[in-house]
């Protein structure tokens, strides 16, 4: 088994201030590995590390929510509107646009909260080994430098579990007999 791990920062914030530190890893298996686990049926054990993407603030959580309100605050208008000047036989272009718009921002605010609540309910992501022969590489969020330190240790702990693993499922043990 191959690992290589790589610390980096990336800028983040409105401002660019605030900088995230990322692990990333990459996992490659050599051919008797590969051999060991097909052979094993290894493919589902796993270990855990922290997620891929840091943690939403507060003002993005209410911002999702925000944007899902004012979307369909447009669709509803822009319906009730388009009906007004429908009736009254006038052009309802523009009261179409804003609810076929309103309908799309209310979407996109959807999907967003979606995504912030799928991070808040897995904290964690599961690396197994079939995930690792598919894609060999993950990345984990870290908060700073020293957390990322402590994210490299949980990740060789990791591979070191699934190496040793591997390691004993390599062979049957024979027959043994004592006494007691």
């Amino acid at each position: 088994m191959r690992v290589s791990i790589e610390h980096n920062e990336q800028t983040s914030g409105m401002t660019g201030a605030r900088k995230d530190t990322y692990v990333t890893c990459s996992v490659l298996f050599t051919e008797e590995e590969k051999a060991i686990i097909k052979e094993r049926d290894l493919y589902q054990r796993a270990f855990d590390v922290g997620a891929a993407t840091k943690l939403d603030s507060a003002v993005s959580f209410v911002g999702s929510g925000v944007i899902r309100v004012v979307g369909v605050v447009m669709a509803i208008g822009g319906f009730i509107v388009g009906m007004v000047v429908g009736l009254g036989h006038g052009d309802s272009t523009l009261p179409t646009t804003i609810m076929f718009v309103g309908i799309g921002v209310a979407i996109w605010g959807w999907l967003r909260g979606r995504k912030q609540d799928k991070r808040i309910e897995n904290p964690e992501q599961e690396i197994s080994i079939k995930k690792l022969l598919n894609n060999p590489k993950f990345t984990v969020h870290a908060g700073s430098p020293a957390a990322a330190k402590g994210v490299e240790a949980q990740i060789r702990d990791g591979l070191q579990g699934l190496k040793h693993l591997i390691t004993e499922s390599a062979e049957l043990r024979e027959k043994q007999v004592f006494d007691l």
